[in-house]
């Protein structure tokens, strides 16, 4: 009785574990965005979270007919942020934007970002490295 038990441990063990791996590394992946394909979006934050696991960015962007998209686009962590030239206090709320991203292949309005720039022409990051 005492080895069936253990053996019915092990094998769940060994069924459930490679199925948890890929869900707990599947945030990382870019498989849900076009990383082929870059749009290039003039636009207005509305929201920017300088957070732990990525930096998330949300702007409004006006579309072919006028009316308002809303975007959400996410970067790497703070700390490689850092790295690249940002920090905390790069955007606000109310800034003007140019922010290029490889689009969501669902066709929603998210992105992974690849580069911001402020309306000015101020450069605030640019990244081409895959995250």
């Amino acid at each position: 009785m005492r080895f069936e038990r253990l053996l019915a441990i092990v094998v769940l063990a060994i069924a459930v574990v490679p199925l948890s791996a890929g869900l707990l590394w599947s945030h990382h992946s870019v498989a849900g965005y076009d990383t082929q394909k870059e749009v290039v979006l003039h636009g207005v934050v509305k929201e920017f979270n300088w957070r732990n696991p990525h930096v998330y960015v949300v702007w409004e962007v006006k579309d072919q007919s006028g009316k308002v998209v809303e975007w959400a686009g996410e970067m790497n962590s703070p700390t490689s942020m850092i790295q690249v030239g940002m920090n905390r206090n790069s955007l606000k709320p109310g800034d003007e934007v140019v922010i290029t991203v490889n689009p969501s292949k669902t066709s929603n309005p998210l992105g992974i970002i690849r580069k911001i720039t402020m309306a000015d022409g101020r450069l605030i990051v640019d990244r081409f490295t895959p995250q």
